[in-house]
């Protein structure tokens, strides 16, 4: 019998200790994704090369089996204002930490130490991918006009997939999002300046690595290299000069990013770069009017800043 491609559910849960499965629910766990796209068995292989007296292919052999998947979550809130939203999982398994504020936001900062992982289950059609010691990647998408999405790659572990119905999914926690317009996202700042943005894009640039070898078997995060893009409708020269705050001949010059979007509390996500660096402005035409695109590279204020969420 065929397997219906679309009948998808993913959970994902934060592990207390590495690679203990700590048994997502559709109830408590639930993620809503978005073209949820799974790889469930991945990895090296090699082959035997065996001296013999014929020719052809020779039989290879798996030596680390791993699994990814990736899927995109709207961005929106928790629900209310100081409830970490519940895809707050996936992001402390990007490498971020999470300080709640109660009744007022829940922060996730990039880490350097004790990094989370998660486990990830992903049904399709009655067939259960059970994904321990996950780590991954987060993009970061906003355009006019369109829902903003985080959008997520994550490597795990191996397990031999089962047939298990999918699970009943409660997603009430998350809330509808709103499109990315002048009155949903009230604030953008580039530089100190508040200029129209068409579009932002982030890319936490994670380094993971799956590693196996005798004694251990984990998915690591290494390294992180934040940078993105933004384009924006030109300025005048005498307005702000984006081209001299581009230049890094004379002095390198850093300043802040700064988006909010949404306007209920509950559902408000804000972004915050403290030291961007702005590539050199490309010019383009949008609707007959002059854009520049820029190259970001978000660099720390102090430390484990570079863009910091806050879900308000």
């Amino acid at each position: 019998m065929a397997l219906y491609y679309k009948n998808v559910a993913v959970l994902a849960k934060t592990e207390v200790t590495y690679n203990v499965d700590p048994v997502p629910t559709g109830a408590a766990n639930a993620i809503l994704t978005k073209g949820a796209v799974p790889q469930p068995l991945l990895g090296n292989r090699v082959t035997r090369d065996l001296d013999r007296s014929t020719w052809g292919a020779q039989s290879e052999i798996n030596t680390g089996p791993y699994v990814t998947v990736a899927f995109s979550v709207e961005v929106a809130g928790g629900g209310a204002a100081g409830t970490a939203p519940k895809y707050g999982p996936l992001l402390l398994a990007c490498g971020m930490a999470e300080t709640t504020n109660a009744g007022v936001s829940v922060v996730y900062s990039p880490a350097s130490t004790a990094l989370k992982s998660c486990t990830i289950y992903y049904f399709v059609d009655g067939q259960q991918h059970i994904i321990k010691g996950a780590r991954g990647n987060v993009k970061i998408s906003i355009q006019r006009g369109q829902i903003p999405t985080f959008d997520f790659e994550f490597t795990g572990l191996y397990t031999r997939p089962t047939a298990v119905a999918n699970p009943a999914l409660t997603l009430t926690s998350f809330q509808t999002p709103v499109a990315v317009t002048k009155t949903n996202t009230p604030t953008f700042s580039l530089h100190a300046y508040s200029a129209f943005c068409e579009s932002m894009s982030v890319d936490y640039g994670n380094s993971i690595v799956y590693r196996n070898l005798i004694g251990s078997e984990t998915v690591e995060l290494t390294d992180r290299n934040v940078r993105g893009s933004v384009t924006i409708e030109a300025p005048a020269v005498g307005t702000k000069d984006y081209f001299a705050a581009a230049e890094a001949h004379s002095g390198i010059t850093l300043s802040t990013i700064q988006l909010i979007h949404g306007l209920t509390a509950g559902n408000i996500v804000q972004l915050d770069g403290p030291k961007v660096q702005l590539g050199s402005p490309t010019i383009s035409n949008s609707d007959g009017i002059v854009t520049y695109a820029m190259d970001t590279i978000y660099t720390a204020n102090s430390s484990n800043d570079e863009l910091v969420i806050t879900v308000k």
